[in-house]
């Protein structure tokens, strides 16, 4: 019997991995994965740099420069609309961040059995936070 699949990581775009770097690893104390050259995913460019990521254990979110001229837009309402973490009190969470001047999406709500409130990362993506217990 196979053992079952764990999430991996979540390719995103940026103008800036450097910052998204520096966000998520000053916000969540996220471990910061040091930058390299990316291949292209588009016909614009062979390579894409500066690239980089961060890890949540063992899930990687890697950024790379987006191409082109076009802005980024932000992720709700696309194909992936957001990504969550999950975090002890919530409640906690909410007065860093505000302190920390984030971008709140929706103020804290209910979520089945438990709660979340959406921020937006340094890229226009959506990130849910979801208490979870200890």
């Amino acid at each position: 019997m196979l053992a079952a699949p764990r999430f991996h990581h979540l390719h995103l775009n940026s103008v800036d991995p450097d910052a998204a770097i520096d966000f998520y690893t000053a916000q969540f104390a996220a471990t910061s994965r040091t930058t390299w050259a990316f291949p292209a995913l588009e016909p614009d460019g062979m390579f894409r740099t500066p690239s980089g990521g961060v890890a949540f254990g063992d899930v990687w979110l890697p950024w790379y420069m987006r191409q082109g001229d076009q802005p980024l837009v932000g992720s709700r309402g696309n194909l992936y609309d957001h990504f969550a973490l999950g975090v002890t009190n919530l409640d906690g969470w909410v007065a860093k961040l505000r302190n920390e001047r984030v971008n709140f999406l929706e103020e804290p709500y209910n979520l089945g059995d438990t709660r979340a409130v959406m921020i937006a990362g340094p890229s226009h993506e959506a990130i849910e936070l979801v208490e979870v217990p200890d």
